[in-house]
């Protein structure tokens, strides 16, 4: 174990929050959206300069928001991604702008994968999460094209006490209508930054039961089972594989979807609509700005980024665990509650 190393000298995946302009109110926003433009936005001319130091560092790229239709200018930062052969997903909301015409163009520009939210299995439940009404139902009918058109799609779902008894219901009603359009189903576990602060923490219990959950259904899903900021999932699904009689490296083989060692800063970067630059878009410290230096050389040489890919830094259980390399906590979180981007994940039920 003490043998293996998961330290990503480059991004494996880039998030760049091209707007902060949304027109839903989501309860959990990380970047606390508003309705209208900000003109402090990166311009087409330092967005291509920023993508092609993108695909220099043999990243992918996966376009965020706010709202990435809410840019009048979307299809044409895309058109310059397929030009430059930058693979590159994108994750609009469920906003009345999401519609077929945008989907179809999406999936012909060459996006790889599409996100949609859904974080309540009926209308009530989601639109409330949403803070608008007609969220759900925009959800399932982006579902249906994106099924029509035969575009790859993730589906993210935010894991909070409110929403704590949605998510195995989510789980059945993704299977039972769309598992041949679903390949990925990404629980994010709640990071107390933008209005995730007022949001409730799921207790240690609610946390085991779901991600329990997550382990038994990931044996039989007709999609790729996957989490954001717990990393400690990894952990909790070695350790089961292990009572099965596997051993780690072949857990570790058989699993790399999973995403091990992965984390903040190690794997992932986050830029910002106004190209500050972030160890994760729930990590929320600044670090520099790519209108000042590359993206490539901040994640490589910057002493923060060095730090949080340093599992050797990190404290309390998360720094005594002997499977630190394969998890390494939520930086973000810790930050959030700490304010120490090194100090254990206080969402761990692991040890």
């Amino acid at each position: 174990m003490d043998k293996i190393e998961f330290i990503y000298e480059k991004p494996i995946n880039v998030y760049y929050e091209i707007t902060i302009a949304c027109d839903l109110k989501c309860k959990h926003c990380r970047a606390e959206a508003i309705p209208e433009r900000s003109p402090e936005e990166l311009n087409i001319n330092e967005i291509k300069k920023f993508f092609d130091d993108i695909k220099n560092l043999g990243s992918n790229l996966i376009i965020s928001g706010g709202d990435p239709l809410k840019r009048e200018d979307i299809f044409e930062v895309l058109e310059y991604a397929r030009k430059i052969n930058l693979p590159f997903g994108i994750a609009p909301t469920t906003s009345p702008l999401l519609n077929f015409e945008k989907i179809k163009k999406i999936k012909d520009l060459g996006a790889y994968a599409m996100s949609i939210s859904l974080d309540g299995s009926n209308r009530e439940a989601q639109d409330s999460f949403r803070g608008v009404e007609g969220t759900f139902e925009i959800s399932l009918n982006a579902l249906k094209f994106a099924k029509e058109l035969n575009i790859p799609i993730q589906v993210n779902t935010t894991f909070t006490k409110e929403n704590f008894n949605e998510i195995e219901k989510i789980y059945y009603f993704l299977k039972e209508n769309f598992s041949e359009i679903v390949k990925r189903w990404s629980i994010f576990f709640i990071v107390p930054v933008g209005r995730g602060k007022e949001l409730k923490l799921p207790s240690k219990d609610e946390i085991k039961e779901i991600i329990e959950f997550l382990y038994e259904k990931s044996k039989e899903a007709p999609f790729q089972i996957a989490t954001t900021e717990a990393p400690f999932y990894r952990v909790f699904y070695v350790l089961k594989e292990i009572k099965k009689g596997k051993n780690i490296d072949e857990v570790i083989r058989e699993n790399k979807k999973l995403g091990f060692g992965v984390r903040d800063g190690n794997g992932v970067v986050f830029v910002s609509h106004k190209g500050d630059i972030y160890p994760s878009g729930f990590l929320n410290l600044k670090v520099s700005n790519i209108k000042n230096e590359k993206l490539s050389f901040v994640y490589k040489n910057n002493k923060i980024f060095k730090e949080l890919r340093d599992t050797d830094l990190l404290k309390g259980k998360c720094g005594k665990c002997k499977y630190k390399k394969i998890c390494g906590g939520s930086r973000a979180r810790a930050y959030a509650i700490y304010e120490d981007y090194l100090e254990e994940d206080p969402f761990c039920v692991i040890f």
